[in-house]
């Protein structure tokens, strides 16, 4: 890990302004969970007595939640059955909003549909339910033609994701076709694939295995990281491909780039839970990098602590910016309000407009940056008023926070366009806001500027009250959820 909190809290601010292109296999993954206390006397397997029933968006519809739960517009190509597990992924999907999904309803065909049943948190049996077989060449025509639309439209797509779970969707030939229509219009294109054969993804820009599907491809047994990037270095040569991204599980991420390059990012280490859904985290993760043009090796950084995140979590796991920079080292910063008193009487002192807002900010989602963002645009010098680990306690229930006041402040204060973090012990920030004495107030939200609080201290010094809408239903509760 070379890359440091300032660093990746940039590069999550750059994503926000990502639009991506997400075309695959969409699945539904549906999860059982109850516990087992018997055998049956049927046969000898055991008894799961159920007690919930989760579903969730799988396969390509699940990189498009982590591009989503990232900070990225997203849109969404993929075939579903006209059945209840079609009709419950969209509403899944439909949940975010910076999700764009028009699916293709195939008549007769099932929407693949993955059940787990689990006990203790351990799968104890998994069942398929799909069809498989190639789509006709009318419908491939058609999900290219809304590609190529999509390609012309705006706003524009920065990367496109194959995300091929040899579903059906996928053939060799729309692979090619897509590949081909990226490059026509310099879109970088990054894909997952499944078939043993990389033919299939001929010029693809970075292509992301993991180690089976890479001994698949290239008939060898791999273990060491040096007989890994060799072979990885050959396909890449062979198919035309502008680099090789390979999942290690334990052992982190290689990134072997044309040319020769190599980046061995170690994997973060965490307590697996669930790789569910992993694979996909990383690539997405990559895609948003690769969508703003981010460096290798930063991207790689950023892959691998998403996974480390994500492993960690029960069943298709989504990743939100708050988590990842929650892994990363802290150094302890100044929250006490006497120290940004000093500081804002200095700055407006200088001419600087001293704005502020206030919140919990625990798991910092892209709803949150997209606020943070706004409120900084509406001053010159941004303060954040923080709920302390017990003032969130008391809003928000037992559990609550997830992270620390010291962990919150510390990603909050690496973001680019906040200038301090003060934190509070009170429900509300009044009297921060009165110490502090601001010259403009931001809130989110569907507020009357009248029922801010502190508004009336703001007001009558001249000051004013500024309301950002909320961008979408983005929460940490959401994904606390998911």
């Amino acid at each position: 890990m070379t890359a440091d909190l300032a660093t990746i809290s940039e590069a999550f601010c750059s994503i926000q302004n990502s639009h991506i292109l997400v075309v695959g296999d969409v699945m539904l993954d549906r999860f059982i969970d109850g516990h087992v206390s018997r055998i049956s006397p049927e046969a000898p397997v055991p008894i799961l007595e159920k007690s919930a029933v989760k579903q969730m968006p799988g396969g390509s519809a699940n990189v498009a939640c982590n591009l989503a739960f990232l900070g990225v517009r997203t849109t969404l190509i993929g075939v579903i059955g006209d059945d209840d597990a079609g009709q419950i992924l969209i509403a899944e999907l439909g949940k975010n909003p910076s999700i764009t999904f028009t699916p293709h309803i195939v008549a007769g065909r099932p929407t693949t549909l993955k059940t787990r049943y689990r006990a203790a948190g351990q799968q104890i049996l998994r069942v398929d339910d799909e069809d498989t077989s190639p789509l006709t060449p009318d419908m491939a025509d058609a999900i290219l033609s809304q590609i190529e639309a999509c390609l012309k439209s705006m706003p524009a797509v920065d990367a496109v994701v194959i995300s091929d779970y040899a579903k059906g969707c996928l053939t060799p030939a729309v692979i090619q076709k897509i590949v081909a229509l990226c490059k026509q219009a310099d879109i970088k294109t990054i894909a997952d694939p499944k078939l043993a054969d990389f033919s299939a993804y001929n010029g693809v820009d970075i292509l992301t295995p993991n180690l089976s599907e890479l001994r698949a491809a290239s008939y060898e047994t791999l273990n060491a990281i040096d007989d890994i990037t060799k072979v990885a270095h050959d396909l890449i040569v062979k198919h035309n491909l502008g680099a090789i991204l390979a999942t290690l599980s334990a052992r982190g991420i290689v990134l072997t780039v044309a040319g020769g390059t190599t980046i061995h990012g170690a994997a973060t280490a965490r307590d697996v839970f669930d790789v569910s859904g992993a694979g996909d985290t990383v690539v997405a993760t990559v895609a948003a990098c690769v969508a703003q043009n981010i460096a290798h090796a930063l991207a790689v950084d950023i892959a691998n602590l998403a996974a480390g995140v994500a492993v960690a979590k029960s069943g298709t796991a989504i990743v939100s910016p708050g988590e990842i920079l929650a892994q990363l080292p802290t150094k302890k910063i100044a929250t006490d309000w006497p120290y940004w008193a000093d500081q804002c009487q200095k700055w407006r002192e200088n001419g600087a407009k001293v704005g502020f807002t206030n919140g919990c900010f625990d798991l910092l989602h892209p709803g949150h940056i997209y606020l943070l963002q706004q409120a900084a645009a509406h001053c010159d010098r941004l303060i954040v008023g923080l709920n302390s680990d017990l003032s969130v306690k008391r809003l928000k229930g037992n559990g609550r926070p997830l992270q620390s006041s010291d962990s919150r402040a510390n990603i909050l204060a690496s973001l680019p366009f906040i200038d301090g973090v003060a934190v509070f012990e009170d429900d509300t920030p009044y009297n921060l806001v009165s110490t502090l004495q601001p010259d403009v107030i931001i809130k989110g939200g569907d507020y009357k500027a009248s029922d801010v609080v502190g508004a009336d201290i703001v007001i009558a010094r001249g000051g004013e009250v500024v309301i950002i809408p909320t961008l979408g239903t983005h929460s940490s509760s959401t994904i606390i959820e998911r």
